[in-house]
């Protein structure tokens, strides 16, 4: 085997890598920030599903405000995006950044606004338990699972979570209790929910 068939192996293996090659003429603080932004999108997202889970809302919704800025602006950044941080990178890896950065605090924004600026009056409701389940418990005690009931809300089904300690409770109610106040953009915050 000679050397030059050896380097045209290596070449087409690195065209099939998701980074095609550095430049050295890339933008090192706007890149920092770049990581900066994406771990705190990450962060922010979540946090966003801890609202998520207090948050009666379908889920096709807040997937759509986390996917659309990806596929708007991949393909008008992807040469911007290129030239700042000094790397020629697959589409794909453009596309995460930007549902990771720009998605994630778009996504934020609407869930913490709705969540956090909601009306103050609560309302009582009841709603048959329609499924029951459980989710692993935490790192370290994944034996300690976490129960769940789905309950019909408005049309569509919404997974309520329950302590550990609540396992014998779920397993016996066929009811669950909601109090909800109206959030600022109309979807519902469970404040409280007990089985029953």
């Amino acid at each position: 085997m000679s050397d030059t068939s050896i380097r045209k192996g290596l070449k087409g293996v690195r065209k099939k890598t998701l980074v095609k090659e550095r430049r050295p003429n890339g933008n090192k603080k706007l890149e920092a920030l770049f990581s900066i932004l994406f771990f705190l999108g990450l962060i922010l997202l979540y946090w966003e599903i801890l609202i998520y889970r207090r948050t009666i809302i379908e889920i096709k919704i807040p997937l759509l405000i986390w996917l659309t800025p990806g596929i708007l602006l991949t393909p008008l950044l992807y040469d911007k995006f290129n030239k700042i941080d000094g790397m020629r990178a697959h589409w794909l890896l453009h596309y995460v950044a930007h549902t990771c950065m720009t998605g994630a605090f778009l996504l934020f924004g609407f869930m913490a606004s709705n969540y956090y600026f909601a009306d103050n009056q609560t309302v009582d409701k009841r709603f048959e338990i329609v499924r029951k389940g459980s989710l692993p418990g935490p790192k370290g005690h994944r034996s300690k699972r976490e129960p769940y009931v789905e309950i019909v809300y408005k049309g569509f089904e919404k997974q309520l979570v329950f302590k550990y300690s609540d396992t014998k409770k779920i397993d016996a109610a066929q009811y669950v209790n909601l109090t909800v106040k109206k959030g600022v953009w109309g979807f519902d915050i469970l404040e409280r929910y007990d089985a029953k």
